[in-house]
């Protein structure tokens, strides 16, 4: 049997807007039950790398890894501004909805 690379595949379905936010939409909700923000940066970071090389031909493909560089340089829990950012930079906002 065949051995599937699995962050390829991953990074291969996150390309897709769609799955992407309910990937996210899935971490964020684990983290606000468990607490573990290093999982959900994590899961930031594969949309962010999927992202960008679904934006590779773009002129400004090089301008979207910097707010992810921001907001997770510092080692810091990023700021709600700077989570806001790096969504807005590969296509996906902030949704809210009755709890």
């Amino acid at each position: 049997m065949p051995v599937r690379d699995y962050q390829a595949d991953l990074l291969s379905q996150l390309a897709d807007l769609d799955y992407a936010a309910l990937y996210l939409k899935a971490s964020l909700n684990e983290t606000l039950k468990d607490g573990d923000w290093e999982a959900f940066l994590l899961a930031l970071e594969n949309v962010v790398e999927a992202r960008q090389a679904t934006l590779a031909n773009a002129a400004d493909s090089d301008d979207t890894d910097k707010p992810l560089q921001q907001a997770l340089g510092n080692g810091e829990t990023p700021t709600l501004e700077s989570f806001v950012a790096v969504l807005s930079s590969v296509g996906l906002a902030i949704d809210v909805k009755p709890a």
